[in-house]
C-alpha cells in the first residue's frame, strides 16, 4: 500500500491518485507495508472514497446513526448534507480567494462523541479551526486561526499546527507541544499518545542523518534520538519498535539511545515492516546468496544459501515466501508455514520477473502473479490440498490484486483482481478465472468484494468515458446474484456510508461535473434511487480523519 501528510499538506493527494490505491492496497492486504502509510477514514459518517476506508477491528460497521452527514463546497460556502433527511444546512463562508478544501479532519473514529471540526478563510495553505456538534452545527467555537493542519482524534482532543508551532486542544485550552524549526512530518502512534516527528527532506536509497523527535503527548515528554537514518526507518503500531538501518546494521532507538539489533547485513528484505514483523529478514554482506532470519534479541537462522530474491512474509500467518537456485540451478519458489517447507514450485517464474503476490482475508489460498510468464497461480494453505499449487489465470498482464478490498466473514476462497487480457489495451475485472466484466476502461477501476456469510456482491467501477487519468468519470456497478446493476453514471466523486456494507445506500455522489465551471450536481442514492439533492457544487470535503501521518499496515 505509501504515505504521510507534511505541515504544509504537500501528500495530499491521495497516494499519487486513485490509480496507484490498487498497488498500495494490494500490500497492505498482503502484509506489506509501504512506508508511512496514510491512514484512510475509519469512520463511514464521512468516507474518503472507494475501498479505503475499514470497519473497526471487531469488524463492526463504525457509523453513529444519529450522526451522518456530508460536508460540500458551493460557491464560497461550506455545507452539511444530512444521510437521513437530506436537509442541506449552510455553514456560512469558508474561503477567502476561492481555494477548495478537499481533504480535512472533520471527525475521529468516535461513534458515540457528536464532535466535529469545520473550517473558515481558507486560503489555499491555513485556515481557521472550529469545533460543533452534528446536532447544532452552526454553534461554532473557535479553535485558532492560520492552521496549516490539524487532527481530530478519537477523544475529542484536536492536535493543530499553527505558525509552525504545534498545540494539543484540550478541554478548552490550546497547550504548545512542539516548535519547528524546519519543515518536518508528524507520524501519529495507533493509541494517538504520542507522535514521531522527523525531517521533511528524504532521499531514499542514501542515508540521510538526522534528529528523531518522540514526543509523549499527554505527558509532555520529548526525547531527541541524534543520527538516525530516516531514509530507511520503520515503527510499530504502538512505537514499541522504532527502528532505522544505517550502516549494515539495524538500530532500535530506545530510551533515548541507539541500540544495536543486527550487524553485518544488507538492507532488510521486509525493510518497510521489519519494526512491526520484530522479525527481519536479510543477506549477510559477505554471504550475497544468503537469506538469514533474526530477531530483536540476537537469534539468527539460515534460511536458504542459494538465495535468488524475497518475495513477502506475513507475520499473522507466518508465512514466508522466497525464490532460490536448486540443485539444477533452477529458479524456484519455496512457501514456509510456520518455520516448515509448504512447497517448492518449479516454472512459476522467468528469469527476470519479480512474483506477486496476494492473500485475502479469510482465504485457504495464496496467490502469486508472474509478469514475465503472464500466468495466476494458488497455492493451498490448508486442507486436503495443503501445498498444491494451481494454475488460476494465464495470457494476462497488467495484474493487480483487490485483496485489501475483500471483506469476507465466511470462508473465501476467491480473489477479486484487475487485468489486461494478453493483446487488449483495456481492462478485465476477474474472480478467479471468471470474468465479471470484460472491459472496465483503460484506467485504474475500484473493486469491493463482500461476503458477510448470507449475501455476497461485488461492487465495482468502470472508467469506458474517461478520456485520461486526470479525467475522474466512473460508472459505479453492483454485481449481485448474477445481476449487474448500473448505481450512478458520470460520477466525478462520491461521499457518505461506505458502500461496501450499504450498497450505495445513503451515499451523495457528484455528478455531471462541468470541468469549465468546475461544478457539478449533488445526487443522494437512497432506497436504489438516485435522486438530485443540489446543484453547482464544488466538491466534497473529505473526511481525512487522522490528518497527521499514521501507522496504517
Amino acid at each position: 500500500m505509501s504515505k504521510k501528510i507534511t505541515s504544509k499538506l504537500s501528500v495530499v493527494l491521495c497516494f499519487l491518485s486513485i490509480c496507484l490505491l490498487a498497488i498500495l492496497t494490494s500490500a497492505c492486504s498482503s502484509g506489506k507495508k509501504p512506508a508511512e502509510v496514510q491512514q484512510e477514514n475509519t469512520d463511514s459518517d464521512n468516507n474518503v472514497g472507494p475501498d479505503t476506508s475499514n470497519p473497526d477491528k471487531s469488524g463492526n460497521k463504525t457509523a453513529s446513526d444519529s450522526n451522518n452527514f456530508s460536508l460540500y463546497v458551493k460557491g464560497d460556502n461550506l455545507y452539511m448534507a444530512r444521510y437521513d433527511n437530506s436537509e442541506i444546512i449552510d455553514l456560512g463562508p469558508c474561503t477567502t480567494n476561492g481555494s477548495v478544501m478537499k481533504k480535512f479532519s472533520i471527525k475521529g473514529y468516535n461513534k458515540k462523541l457528536d464532535q466535529f471540526c469545520s473550517f473558515s478563510d481558507y486560503d489555499g495553505e491555513t485556515y481557521t479551526l472550529y469545533i460543533s456538534t452534528s446536532k447544532a452545527p452552526t454553534k461554532r467555537t473557535k479553535i485558532a486561526d492560520k492552521v496549516t493542519v490539524h487532527s481530530a482524534l478519537k477523544n475529542g482532543d484536536i492536535l493543530y499546527l499553527s505558525n509552525k508551532e504545534l498545540f494539543l486542544y484540550k478541554k478548552g485550552k490550546s497547550i504548545s507541544l512542539f516548535k519547528e524549526k524546519e519543515e518536518v512530518e508528524y507520524i501519529l502512534s495507533e493509541a494517538q499518545d504520542k507522535l514521531l516527528i522527523i525531517p521533511d527532506s528524504r532521499n531514499y536509497g542514501k542515508e540521510d542523518l538526522a534528529n528523531v523527535y518522540l514526543i509523549d503527548i499527554y505527558k509532555g515528554t520529548n526525547t531527541v534520538y541524534s543520527d538516525v537514518n530516516i531514509n530507511s526507518f520503520d515503527y510499530s503500531y504502538d512505537f514499541d519498535k522504532i527502528c532505522y538501518f544505517k550502516n549494515n546494521t539495524v538500530y532500535q532507538l530506545k530510551d533515548g539511545n541507539s541500540k544495536v539489533i543486527v550487524k553485518g547485513i544488507e538492507k532488510p528484505y521486509n525493510y518497510i515492516t521489519f519494526a512491526s514483523d520484530k522479525v527481519i529478514y536479510a543477506s549477510k554482506t559477505n554471504e550475497p546468496t544468503s537469506l538469514y532470519r533474526f530477531d530483536f534479541n540476537g537469534n539468527e537462522e539460515l534460511v536458504s544459501n542459494t538465495f535468488v530474491d524475497f518475495v513477502e512474509f506475513n507475520i499473522e500467518e507466518d508465512l514466508l515466501a522466497y525464490t532460490e537456485k536448486n540443485s539444477e540451478g533452477e529458479n524456484i519458489l519455496k512457501i514456509k508455514q510456520n518455520g516448515k517447507i509448504l512447497g517448492e514450485y518449479k516454472d512459476i517464474q522467468g528469469n527476470r520477473d519479480k512474483l506477486s503476490e496476494a492473500l485475502p482475508s479469510k482465504s485457504k489460498y495464496w496467490y502469486f502473479f508472474s509478469e514475465e510468464n503472464k500466468k495466476l497461480w494458488k497455492v493451498a494453505l490448508e486442507g486436503g490440498k495443503k501445498g498444491r499449487i494451481e494454475l488460476v489465470n494465464e495470457n494476462i498482464t497488467n495484474f493487480s490484486d483487490f485483496t485489501y478490498s475483500q471483506h469476507s466473514k465466511a470462508e473465501n476462497n476467491s480473489l477479486l483482481y484487475r487485468a489486461k487480457i494478453d493483446g487488449n489495451d483495456y481492462y478485465s475485472l476477474f474472480l478467479d478465472k471468471n470474468i465479471i466484466n470484460e472491459n472496465v476502461g483503460k484506467y485504474y477501476s475500484p473493486a469491493h468484494l463482500e461476503n458477510n456469510g448470507t449475501e455476497s456482491y461485488i461492487i465495482y467501477a468502470d472508467t469506458l468515458s474517461q478520456a485520461s487519468y486526470k479525467d475522474h468519470n466512473y460508472t459505479y456497478h453492483i454485481l449481485e446474484n448474477g445481476k449487474d446493476t448500473i448505481v450512478a453514471e458520470n460520477v466525478k466523486d462520491y461521499n457518505g456510508f461506505l458502500p461496501k456494507y450499504e450498497k450505495f445506500d445513503k451515499t451523495y455522489f457528484l455528478t455531471d461535473y462541468d470541468e469549465s465551471k468546475g461544478t457539478g450536481v449533488l445526487k443522494q442514492y437512497l432506497n436504489g434511487k438516485l435522486k438530485d439533492i443540489d446543484s453547482d457544487v464544488k466538491s466534497f470535503v473529505k473526511n481525512n480523519t487522522i490528518s497527521f501521518s499514521t501507522i496504517f499496515r
